[in-house]
């Protein structure tokens, strides 16, 4: 999907990646496979951009990881932005974000950097985004909230005015947030825990679940 929505706005994709382990032997794709490990042989940084698609993995940590990877070999990482969504004045959108179509952000709307935005998703004025958070399709999300960093907020989730969610919390789809959460719906800390495989039978054993 993201490589359509990249050749539909002009840019001239080239190549997909992944981690060499993770690349499907029978893959015949109209672009081809390359190692990540070897990206930056045969596509040097000073040449291409990179956009890491993936969602919400480990809450959002995967693909933060590999983003600052990317960045550290001399990547810029790339954005998009639908031509159909509405952006109000003064709104702000990060370095590396994802924003879908039908998508409305009000005045003085501000994302941090690695967002994923679904589809016709409602941020009111004045809303703040943490960074590396995630949104399903159809979120609403009233003027003055606060979203923190590595959020995930399932589809169709609605989330009242001047409401604060903290960070690395978890909302399923559907739900109804009308007043401030004081703690986040956390992930164990060992599943946040950068580039580690985490047994989550273990994690909730030791967090007392």
């Amino acid at each position: 999907m993201v490589c359509a929505l990249f050749a539909d706005s002009g840019a001239d994709t080239v190549v997909r990646t992944a981690h060499q382990r993770f690349i499907p032997q029978d893959e015949h794709g109209d672009l081809p496979f390359v190692p990540f490990e070897t990206l930056a042989q045969s596509h040097p940084s000073h040449e291409y951009e990179v956009f890491v698609a993936l969602e919400h993995a480990r809450q959002n940590t995967v693909r933060a990881e590999i983003a600052a990877t990317a960045k550290q070999q001399g990547y810029r990482l790339a954005s998009y932005v639908s031509p159909s969504a509405q952006l109000g004045a003064r709104v702000v959108i990060g370095e590396h974000c994802l924003v879908l179509e039908g998508v409305t952000a009000q005045y003085d709307v501000q994302f941090g950097d690695n967002v994923i935005v679904g589809a016709r998703c409602f941020f009111g004025q004045g809303t703040e985004v943490g960074e590396n958070a995630y949104f399903g399709s159809a979120v609403f999300v009233d003027r003055y909230a606060k979203i923190g960093h590595h959020c995930t907020i399932g589809s169709q989730v609605r989330i009242a005015e001047s409401v604060e969610v903290p960070a690395w919390s978890y909302l399923k789809a559907f739900e109804d947030v009308r007043s401030s959460l004081t703690e986040p719906v956390f992930i164990h800390e060992a599943l946040r825990a950068s580039a580690c495989i985490v047994d989550r039978r273990l994690a909730a054993e030791n967090a007392g679940m």
